[in-house]
């Protein structure tokens, strides 16, 4: 996907000569006479309250099957503990955690017992799913009858939280900077990867004609959501709060109300940017590719920890520009997605784009 969206950018050139006619999507890259909306840039659910004009389709589709879960991810998982949610009682609240798997663990989580919540007589019980899993789990456990048990909670929530974090990006930069962003080559690489998840997911099923059922409640949708989202899985870091400590505190609050992202530089050039999403309590970093040689290509690759020096850049909306500091040798780990190269020693990215290109994981082409 990454090597047709560089020919794209090659094949376009992208120079409008007129208006558009109605309303030119940042995403789809078509202009057409449909609903539109002024939709939140990043979620409601999770904190967000600048909105950007975006088609309803657009909007609806990316909210439903994408950010429903990464919004309980976030708020209901990584900043809060469900347990309080089932100990506090309240039925509203209960049903936020209808997405997250329940398990009883057993002895240290030796055996597990996978389980439903449900309501009788005013009060919150666990049923198990399987009373053969009930069986084998604790069949040997009957003698003695004391055993300690305690409940689990899990929400593999990684292609969700992406797509929300990639698409919050996105519009936030077209927000600052219009069209300028979306026909650059960093917004017509980024559209072309959101645009494969809505033509593969959303529009099916959110689209007039509706040709796929099923959500991300589904594990046979899960999976093949996995398949194809994780394929980006460079494209986002969770940053812990540590992370921030030598950046300026104005990038508590992310890109979007700061205007502040990191410039990643190679010699003279800069190749890349890191911007910040604010999700919830959550700090997201999206790295994408500013130029499209193969060293902007090599930040999405998953094949190696990257060494990325950086500095600070900031968009400044009364004189439509960048400013950019200029290198100084700051650096920071991007950790690779692949847990098989994590234990290796991290790379620059000059040694990352000559593994990509011997590799030919991009293509021989570019």
């Amino acid at each position: 996907y990454i090597v047709s969206a560089v020919r794209q950018v090659l094949r376009l050139g992208l120079k409008f000569r007129k208006p558009f006619d109605y309303f030119y999507c940042p995403i789809l890259h078509v202009d057409e006479d449909v609903p539109l909306t002024r939709g939140h840039i990043v979620p409601k659910s999770m904190g967000g309250t600048s909105r950007v004009l975006q088609r309803s389709d657009i909007d609806h589709g990316f909210g439903s099957f994408f950010e429903a879960e990464a919004g309980d991810a976030v708020l209901y998982g990584l900043d809060s503990n469900p347990l309080e949610i089932i100990e506090r009682g309240d039925t509203e609240e209960m049903a936020k955690l209808r997405r997250f798997k329940t398990k009883i663990l057993i002895d240290g989580g030796e055996n597990t017992i996978d389980v439903s919540l449900g309501l009788v007589d005013g009060e919150f019980r666990l049923f198990p799913k399987s009373t053969v899993d009930f069986d084998a789990a604790v069949g040997e456990l009957r003698e003695p009858t004391k055993f300690s048990a305690r409940l689990g909670f899990e929400l593999d929530a990684r292609s969700a939280i992406l797509a929300t974090s990639l698409r919050s990006s996105h519009l936030s930069w077209f927000c600052m900077c219009g069209y300028g962003y979306v026909f650059s080559n960093e917004g017509i690489v980024v559209a072309s990867v959101l645009r494969e998840f809505y033509e593969a997911f959303i529009e099916p099923r959110f689209g007039p004609l509706k040709t796929a059922s099923g959500s991300l409640f589904s594990d046979d949708v899960k999976r093949e959501v996995d398949k194809t989202v994780l394929q980006f899985a460079n494209f986002i870091r969770p940053w812990p709060m540590s992370v921030f400590d030598t950046f300026p505190a104005e990038m508590q609050e992310g890109t979007l109300d700061s205007g502040l992202f990191l410039a990643l530089w190679d010699g003279n050039q800069i190749y890349g940017r890191i911007s910040v999403v604010k999700l919830g309590n959550q700090r997201i970093g999206v790295m994408t590719p500013v130029i499209t040689d193969p060293r902007g290509l090599a930040l999405l690759d998953l094949a190696e920890n990257l060494q990325l020096e950086f500095s600070i850049g900031a968009w400044k909306a009364e004189s439509s520009n960048y400013e950019i500091s200029p290198p100084c040798g700051q650096t920071l780990i991007w950790q690779s997605a692949d847990e098989k190269t994590l234990t290796n020693s991290p790379i620059t990215i000059r040694q990352a784009t000559d593994l990509v290109i011997r590799s030919r994981r991009m293509g021989s082409s570019i």
